[in-house]
């Protein structure tokens, strides 16, 4: 058996009768890392409360070293898909681990979130189509550079809390009335693509920024909200078949606890996998001439 295993800066939770294991990065509420899960309305509960602090960490090698000994136990293999480098020293913690492990093969996804997410459901989809477990990692080292993620906020106080952004630009935003459009560059990094003014406007503004990076509806599509704001997922999909004139299928999600944490509630996002490549695709590769450009071009 291959297990398809991934971290929870994605979305998808452990779902072992599908093959799919995730690994828990640490959450610390006060500087005591909790110990087990808490319902979404008490999450949000605690990250309002100016007397709580929350934090998140990366996982250590020893977390995966046990993860790793208890999937292959039985001769099982391992193709685990894991948040950009950029983003948490996950990737190197599992990577030590992996020494002792040769049937695990490690990707390091260059994104997170609701990119990251949908490179979880392709490589189950691939893994069941009989991909040995060499030859849907090297898949996967192909496809996750045409992961794509549109998300917006109604607030960067949550960012600027985690220090992922500063203070006046979080107030100036916020006061203005302007909603960030994020992305997770080529790089692997968060960074702002456009801005609107109001949830609504920003929601649309994502919907149409994935149909302008050539939205793959043959593979993997999620929808999210953050905290109880299901209608604003729903919202992005209804947004989305409008621009594309037609009927998609999506799974809806919900940001992770790790997520909220520098997210905060009322977040919106779409990830899906594009028909091109990054500029990581640096020669004429038969996918990007396949999206019907008379010449070659990257999707920025």
């Amino acid at each position: 058996m291959i297990w398809i295993v991934t971290d929870s800066a994605q979305e998808l939770k452990s779902d072992f009768a599908r093959g799919l294991a995730v690994m828990n990065l640490p959450l610390s509420i006060n500087g005591e890392d909790l110990k087990e899960e808490i319902s979404e309305e008490r999450f949000y509960e605690l990250l309002d409360n100016p007397e709580m602090t929350l934090r998140t960490s990366q996982a250590s090698p020893a977390m995966f070293e046990d993860f790793f000994e208890k999937l292959t136990a039985n001769g099982d293999e391992v193709v685990a898909i894991l948040v950009s480098t950029t983003l948490s020293g996950t990737y190197n913690s599992a990577r030590l681990a992996a020494l002792d492990f040769p049937g695990v093969h490690l990707i390091d996804s260059h994104t997170a979130c609701l990119a990251q997410t949908v490179l979880v459901e392709r490589a189950m989809e691939l893994r069941d189509q009989g991909l040995s477990a060499e030859e849907l990692a090297a898949a996967l080292e192909e496809e996750k550079h045409q992961a794509k993620l549109y998300a917006t906020l109604p607030t960067l106080q949550y960012l600027k809390k985690g220090g992922r952004i500063s203070p006046a630009k979080a107030a100036i935003a916020d006061l203005a009335g302007i909603k960030p459009v994020l992305t997770v560059n080529e790089d692997g990094e968060v960074e702002p693509c456009a801005k609107s003014r109001g949830i609504k406007k920003a929601i649309r503004q994502c919907a149409k920024l994935a149909v302008e990076h050539h939205i793959d509806l043959e593979r993997p599509i999620v929808v999210a909200c953050s905290g109880p704001y299901l209608e604003r997922a729903e919202l992005m999909l209804a947004d989305l078949e409008e621009e594309l004139g037609t009927k998609i299928k999506a799974r809806f999600v919900r940001l992770s606890p790790v997520l909220g944490v520098h997210l905060g509630p009322g977040g919106a996002g779409v990830g899906f996998l594009s028909k091109t490549h990054t500029r990581k695709c640096r020669k004429r590769c038969r996918v990007c001439w396949k999206a019907g450009r008379a010449t070659f071009r990257v999707i920025i």
